[in-house]
């Protein structure tokens, strides 16, 4: 048995991780329990007269290897995603639009390792896409609920409905050429590709085929999944050209001109460009393999067939000659594996 000193030592160390415990357990119900807005600054920040507070809840914001911990506030045109420095005090990290943002549930899509479905949705704005992971489902379906009827209600409200999107298509038979759609407002990236293929006159689906935004924000172009607005995120790059006190709002009425071209600084611009997905590409190169290596062989061992002797210029094209040709001085048929050129050379 411990002596009276002994004990008197060790208890210090024992109130202090009870009074660590509290203050975790605090810090835990401060994270998920309803902040109250007029004590929060960040919420009284957004406040305006034509906007209202909704929603706030602690929430896992996953994309890719990375998750981070966040606090989402919804308002009536706004999602707020901010960073818990205490029970009042955030600091903010991003805002959207409702008006330019998504849902879908392809969470294998957007982030790595296993996700809950009944607790999770992809969350996304204008060049990001999130895995929103919440502590209950029934926080999920009442976050989820709430964004979507936002999200659709905004973009009723939404000026223009539609706006003039130029699509470059490249990788696409032997050119690279373009066409401009008239997109609207609930238009999916997949919707885009598919009136993108049937304008170009290419046979095909959404599935052999990515569209691609080419961002003055971003360092690299960057594929879409399929389920975002193409409309929201050029809206965005637009609205973001608009002067200081209507950049923010949802549908400014000076949306109009020059802002809806190609009339804008480079870091504000952004392109859309269609693309052939890799499943595609890959499955066009085995084909083509498969098909046409016969065809192009007597030409490819042609190349390499003639010799310094001039009597060789007139000689057929035949890849069953009985000189064979050589590559680096070594024979054809020595680097040739069961008659295929190597990969480099293809």
């Amino acid at each position: 048995m411990k002596s009276l000193a002994q004990r008197r030592q060790s208890a210090p160390s024992l109130i202090f991780v009870k009074a660590l415990n509290r203050s975790r357990s605090v810090s835990r119900e401060g994270c998920f329990s309803p902040i109250s807005p007029e004590a929060c600054p960040l919420v009284q920040s957004f406040m305006c007269h034509n906007r209202t507070f909704i929603l706030d809840g602690h929430v896992q914001l996953k994309t890719g290897l990375q998750t981070q911990e966040r606090h989402l506030f919804l308002f009536t045109d706004l999602l707020v995603v901010a960073k818990s420095k205490s029970h009042s005090h955030f600091k903010l990290k991003c805002q959207a639009r409702l008006c330019e943002m998504w849902t879908a549930f392809c969470t294998e899509e957007v982030c790595e390792g296993s996700t809950d479905p009944e607790r999770s949705f992809v969350l996304g704005w204008p060049t990001t896409n999130c895995v929103a992971n919440f502590r209950s489902a029934e926080q999920k379906e009442t976050w989820l609920s709430f964004l979507q009827s936002r999200i659709r209600e905004e973009k009723e409200k939404d000026y223009p409905k539609s706006i003039p999107l130029k699509i470059i298509a490249k990788d696409v038979g032997t050119c690279a050429y373009s066409k401009t759609l008239s997109v609207t407002n609930v238009d999916t990236a997949n919707d885009v590709i598919l009136m993108a293929l049937q304008q170009l006159g290419i046979n095909g689906s959404e599935k052999d085929y990515k569209l691609w935004v080419i961002s003055g924000r971003e360092d690299a172009p960057y594929p879409l999944i399929g389920h975002e607005f193409p409309f929201g995120i050029k809206m965005s790059h637009i609205r973001d050209a608009m002067p200081h006190g209507s950049k923010h709002c949802a549908c400014p009425r000076q949306l109009q001109g020059s802002f809806l071209t190609e009339q804008l600084p480079q870091e504000l611009q952004c392109q859309f460009v269609l693309k052939p997905s890799r499943l595609a590409v890959c499955q066009q190169l085995n084909d083509l393999s498969q098909k046409s290596f016969k065809r192009k062989r007597s030409i490819i061992n042609w190349a390499f067939w003639r010799g310094p002797g001039t009597h060789l210029d007139n000689a057929p094209l035949s890849s069953t000659s009985a000189a064979p040709g050589k590559l680096f001085g070594l024979l054809l048929t020595a680097i040739c594996e069961d008659d295929n050129l190597p990969k480099p050379l293809l």
